[in-house]
């Protein structure tokens, strides 16, 4: 840590920017301690805590951003090639597309928290032809709630950052279970909402019909003015 802290100092917004977009891009750079570093930084004085936010979030959705259309415009070809080096790429791409056939967009709130998932999500988006600006805005979501976490423990723990690192690798799964626990509670209230538009037209329109009931008092209802002539 304190050599990465070191390299931040000395090249500063432009070193976490490229980290960032490589890591996130599948390129194995550590990532993360950079964030820190840059966290740790704010705290001084020497880097501004919303400009590392902002740069983070820019990256990590610019990166996502290309994969999302090789995805889009890839397909399966995509995902296969992301899992070429596993024992079965096969049985891996199916287990990829059920997640997010099960979680959708919301999963991408999550998924830099979980490094396999993380890499795979963004081209699962364009293989089921996320709409783009629901893809961003997930997506920017997501990238900001790992900026502020990630960033926060550097800049809290500025003094120590091996010991933030230590913490994060403990509250890992807090933070994991907690994002899980939000996207239950988004598809839970999305899904209610859907169900609360599709019963709200059908209600008006019984009443509707009650209501024209009431006014043809001359007239049974159900029946129109042909039937009753012949009655």
């Amino acid at each position: 840590m304190i050599t990465i802290h070191k390299f931040a100092l000395e090249h500063g917004y432009s070193l976490l920017f490229a980290a960032l977009f490589t890591r996130q891009i599948g390129l194995p750079v550590p990532g993360l301690p950079f964030l820190l570093a840059a966290g740790a930084l704010a705290a001084a004085g020497k880097l501004g805590f919303p400009a590392v936010i902002g740069l983070t979030i820019a990256a990590c959705v610019l990166a996502d951003w290309i994969w999302y259309e090789l995805g889009r415009h890839g397909g399966d070809k995509v995902l296969h090639f992301m899992h070429r080096f596993t024992r079965d790429p096969d049985f891996h791409d199916r287990r990829a597309k059920k997640t997010f056939a099960r979680y959708g967009p919301p999963i991408l709130l999550i998924c830099k928290f979980v490094p396999l998932l993380d890499a795979v999500s963004p081209p699962l988006a364009g293989i089921a032809h996320t709409n783009r600006v629901r893809f961003l805005a997930f997506d920017a979501f997501g990238a900001a709630l790992y900026a502020s976490i990630y960033g926060g423990f550097g800049y809290v723990f500025s003094h120590d950052l091996d010991r933030a690192a230590a913490y994060l690798s403990r509250a890992g799964s807090a933070v994991l279970l907690i994002a899980c626990i939000a996207i239950c509670v988004y598809l839970v209230a999305n899904k209610l909402i859907q169900r609360f538009r599709r019963i709200r037209p059908s209600r008006l329109v019984q009443m509707a019909s009650i209501i024209d009931c009431e006014d043809s008092v001359d007239m049974p209802c159900g029946l129109t003015g042909g039937q009753v002539d012949e009655q």
